[in-house]
């Protein structure tokens, strides 16, 4: 029972949370919680956690209602009429402390009434206590009440974790700032609406001196929310905005209708220009995914929607919002930390291993009643709502590029690759498709190169003046960026005269190769990247001068089966 499989201390932190917010719903405050660390020299001169306690001013509980609490699967949400809140199990508070502490007390009142009750792990394994002690009448503990910042009511419970034993990080510092970055998240519905409040506190034991304090601030993925813990300007101005509207999916399940809420939503330009590197691309990063939100509680980030080479996937959000009657479907684990049944699915992929159509696989799920039914559904709206947002990311940051450098880092490879090709066209002709479009008048050039460009999100007016310079100096090659189907590293196509290579951003390759162009134009990075960019010039440049149409299929053939095999060398980060 003690390696119950919390990822963390922080994690093991937010089912006590959860227990103080379930509370506070029965009352009429504000919910308080907060967490207080005591830090004790150890025997190595170092100073590090020795307590870890965890208060609230929720509604507190009977002696009864204690006892339950501290026993494995018991407690007052395994009532299915009571399970419309994040609680349900009745194996958090123990599940959680002993995951992280041999010993564990807890206080808890009423009315003014205070009972005491406690596990230890090496009574129990020694055989000394086989029951939970029935809880005592007690007191709070004065050491504690002058710790708590908020007014103490009639009613709460504190949690203190002693002997501990398996924590995450051994300095308050550290632990309270994982556990404000998760909670900010995992909470950042009641947080944002201000029904909930989560303090940060740690202390010298000796002199109670404050060590660390803060208060809890959301922390929301689909950055729309304001006031949250994004780095400066965005922690007030969100750094996205919505995408369409929520798509609400309703779910039959256990005789009943469930709705599923899919919330969508995509960077700003604004933020876009700001990049990777720069503090909003780095929180964002943190925050990637599509976040599982259960009872308004955020359960995880499932990663299996995201293309982990692509570093592109931090500008959009996606959350998917269920209550407690689907648990089943989405497989929501006793400790509240991942949803096992939520993943990306294909309804044609599995039907073919199964050997079925896609009719047939679809009619035994139905007889059999299939609780994955719900997450084919659910895959191909998010899967809808996704492409949409790469392909307006990519447009974005391209778009921008054109927009605001008069030389792109692709521009040094374009013309040394025109000067390569215009060497060869001296050895051996002008024996190329596109060369025969040369003779075309420059304006239908001009034009025809235009409404390409304008799809990269350029202006019309500032497209013709690109699409016009490519003609008037004779640029053989263009370079471009955008999402393709399928496999392949990149596409060529002619336009005008001009060969356009469009290099696929789905790709692993892309992330490997071509995001050094725009990271480190004049560095040895972004000068290999254009040295590569030469290669895939004279491939398409071979493409371009196929002898026949049978050739030239057998040519793009080759490319499609290299860009398969390529993502079997790129698609794993190392």
């Amino acid at each position: 029972m003690r390696s119950s499989g919390y990822r963390d201390t922080a994690h093991a932190l937010a089912e006590l949370i959860d227990n103080a917010i379930q509370a506070g719903e029965e009352t009429s405050i504000r919910t308080e919680v907060e967490v207080i660390c005591i830090e004790e020299a150890s025997t190595k001169g170092r100073r590090q956690i020795s307590r870890i306690a965890v208060y609230d001013n929720a509604c507190g509980m009977s002696g009864s209602s204690l006892r339950k609490a501290l026993q494995f699967g018991n407690g007052s949400r395994l009532d299915k009429a009571n399970q419309k809140g994040i609680g349900k199990f009745g194996m958090g508070l123990p599940n959680s402390s002993i995951s992280q502490c041999k010993r564990v007390d807890v206080w808890t009142w009423q009315g003014g009434e205070v009972h005491h009750a406690y596990l230890d792990v090496e009574k129990i394994q020694a055989g000394a206590l086989v029951d939970v002690p029935e809880p005592q009448l007690s007191e709070i503990p004065k050491e504690w009440l002058t710790l708590i910042a908020g007014d103490v009511q009639e009613h709460g419970t504190l949690v203190v974790w002693s002997e501990l034993d398996r924590i995450s990080w051994k300095q308050s510092t550290t632990l309270l700032r994982h556990t404000e970055f998760i909670s900010g998240r995992v909470y950042r519905h009641f947080l944002n609406d201000e029904s909930v409040r989560i303090r940060l506190a740690a202390y010298e034991s000796k002199t109670n001196s404050t060590i660390y304090q803060s208060y809890v601030r959301q922390n929301d993925p689909l950055y729309l929310m304001s006031g949250t813990n994004a780095p400066e300007p965005f922690n007030q101005n969100p750094a996205f905005v919505p995408f369409g509207q929520p798509i609400v999916l309703n779910v039959a399940y256990g005789g009943a209708e469930h709705p599923v809420t899919i919330v969508a939503s995509i960077c700003k330009p604004e933020t876009r220009r700001e990049g990777g590197s720069k503090a909003i691309g780095q929180h964002a990063h943190r925050n990637q995914g599509v976040s599982v939100v259960r009872a308004r509680r955020e359960l995880e980030l499932n990663l299996s929607f995201t293309n982990s080479y692509d570093t592109r996937e931090r500008w959009w959000g996606v959350e998917v919002q269920f209550e407690p009657g689907l648990d089943d479907v989405f497989g929501v684990t006793n400790n509240k930390q991942t949803a096992t049944g939520f993943t990306r699915l294909s309804l044609e992929d599995d039907a073919f291993e199964e050997g079925l159509s896609v009719k047939e696989y679809q009619e035994r799920l139905e007889q059999d009643r299939d609780p994955r039914l719900a997450m084919y559904r659910i895959t191909l709206e998010i899967d809808k709502i996704l492409k949409s947002m790469r392909t307006l990311v990519a447009t974005m940051r391209e778009g921008e590029r054109l927009h605001t450098k008069a030389e792109r880092p692709e521009n040094r490879a374009e013309k040394a690759a025109t000067d390569s090709l215009a060497r060869r066209r001296e050895r051996v002709g002008d024996t190329g498709r596109s060369d025969r479009e040369e003779h075309a008048p420059p304006s239908d050039r001009a034009s025809a190169l235009t409404a390409g460009i304008v799809q990269d999100g350029v202006d019309e007016a500032k497209a013709q003046a690109i699409a016009v310079d490519y003609v008037s100096k004779n640029i053989k090659f263009r370079f471009r960026h955008a999402d393709l189907p399928g496999s392949l590293i990149f596409d060529v196509s002619t336009v005008g005269g001009v060969i356009l290579i469009t290099l696929n951003t789905r790709h692993p390759v892309h992330a490997r190769l071509f995001e050094a162009l725009r990271a480190e134009e004049d560095g040895p990075e972004g000068k290999y990247a254009r040295e590569v960019l030469s290669l895939l010039a004279a491939w398409a440049r071979m493409e371009d001068e196929a002898g026949s149409d049978k050739q030239l299929r057998v040519l793009e053939d080759s490319r499609n089966q290299w860009g398969r095999m390529a993502m079997d060398f790129f698609d794993v980060e190392t």
